[in-house]
This record gives C-alpha cells, structure tokens and sequence, in this order.
C-alpha cells in the first residue's frame, strides 16, 4: 500500500512456504510494476544443502510464481544471502545481494529501520528489508518521502542494473 501510495518499485524476492497464502498480493505486485525475485522454497541454509536440493528450492518458487503471474522470477537471492563457488555456479541466474541491511529482521522498530537507511543510502543502493514486519512497512512512510525529496528514484533491481550499464550475468553476484 505504501508503495502504491508513492508510486515507487521494489523488488520482492519472495519465500517458497509464503507463496500460497500471498498469491493475491503477489499478483498486485506484478500489476503495480513491482519485480519478483526467487528467494528459495524453504529459507535453509544452501550450504547444509546437496546440489539437487539447491536446485529444488529454486525450482519450486519458479513454479509457483510462474502459476501466479505467468513469469518466471529473473533474479535469485539465496538464503541469508550465502554465497559460495559452489552455490554460485549451481545458480541459473544472476544472484542479488545488499549493500545496506536495515536489520529489521533483528530490530522491529520503523525508526531505527528508516534511520539506518537515511544514514546510509547513496546512489544505486540494494536496500534489505522484510515485507514480513509491520514496523518495515512502517518505516517506509517516513524513508520513501524524504528520500523522494532529496531526488532518490525507486527502481526494481533489474532498471537500477539496466541504468548502471551493468549486464546481468547468471551465477554473478551483484550488490
């Protein structure tokens, strides 16, 4: 809602468990221009995992965003962001890390989220959050106006690379 409200994108790399019970609000995000990313099935950690268990993580949020918005998700975010010459190579696409955590995950508060974003947002920044805090949404109506007036575009992660020049590598990791 908020990011309707400001007509800005983001790009949701949505969790595998989650889709089911999100299919409505996956299918707006896709109306409102927003990007869906695979952010594997179950959330385990891709290092304890073999490689077809890997691939099946992926595999099974593909499928299940496919039969929501008819679109395979493009980017990967793996699991806690680990990364490895092994997962790398396993990876049939380019794979999306951050460069500012707004540790929201671990603090539950909207001010301290939009104050570590405002501290640190630069040009071409990859902002951490987690659509599943009511404090992350929160602080989204105090980051997005400031930031909108200080002249900051919201892009999907795919425009910003696009923007950048940068060309998106399957197995390369980008932040």
């Amino acid at each position: 809602d908020i990011l309707e409200k400001y007509n800005v994108k983001a790009t949701f790399f949505v969790l595998g468990t989650n889709i089911n019970s999100s299919e409505e609000i996956i299918k707006r995000m896709k109306n409102l221009g927003m990007e869906i990313g695979n952010h594997m099935y179950s959330h385990k950690l891709l290092t304890k995992l073999k490689d077809d268990e890997i691939k099946e993580e992926i595999l099974k949020v593909d499928n299940l965003v496919y039969d929501i918005i008819k679109e395979y998700p493009t980017l990967i975010r793996p699991s806690y962001g680990t990364i490895s010459k092994k997962i790398n190579k396993i990876m049939d696409r380019p794979i999306i890390i951050w460069n500012i955590d707004t540790l929201d995950w671990k603090y539950h508060n909207s001010k301290n989220i939009a104050n570590r974003v405002l501290k640190k947002a630069s040009d071409g920044d990859i902002i951490l959050m987690h659509d599943i805090y009511r404090a992350t949404a929160n602080s989204l109506e105090i980051i997005i106006p400031e930031l909108l007036e200080k002249g900051y575009k919201f892009v999907t992660v795919s425009e910003l690379l696009y923007y950048k020049g940068i060309d998106l590598v399957p197995g390369r990791v980008y932040s």
